[in-house]
């Protein structure tokens, strides 16, 4: 399908703080690089085939939020049809209560950063 990705500052943020953690409280640098490295790889790839992936059973600015697992990760991200845009909104550990991260911020934030 190829659809552009564009990814939050928010999200951006999720994955940097994963990784901060692996590498700095976990003592685990070589797995931190790991999961930078799969994550980023997961989050480009999202554009392939967005439609493909569950819905979360949230809605964002009345899209359909979408629900992609990674290992223990969850990526939620939501499609824009028109533009042909994906939209990754959060990338969080699997156990977080991510119903409540979702909910919490109203307004995302997309850059041209890539991570």
């Amino acid at each position: 399908m190829n659809y552009n990705v564009l990814v939050s500052d928010e999200a951006i943020e999720d994955i940097f703080g994963l990784v901060k953690y692996i590498h700095m409280e976990l003592y685990n640098p070589e797995a931190a690089e790991a999961l930078y490295h799969n994550l980023k790889q997961e989050v480009r790839n999202m554009g392939d085939f967005p439609l493909k992936f569950s819905d979360s059973g949230i809605r964002y600015r009345g899209y359909v939020i979408h629900k992609k697992v990674y290992e223990s990760y969850l990526i939620f991200y939501v499609v824009n049809d028109e533009k042909r845009e994906v939209y990754v909104l959060r990338v969080v550990k699997e156990l977080m209560n991510w119903q409540k991260i979702l909910t919490k911020v109203k307004i995302y934030h997309f850059s041209n950063d890539q991570i």
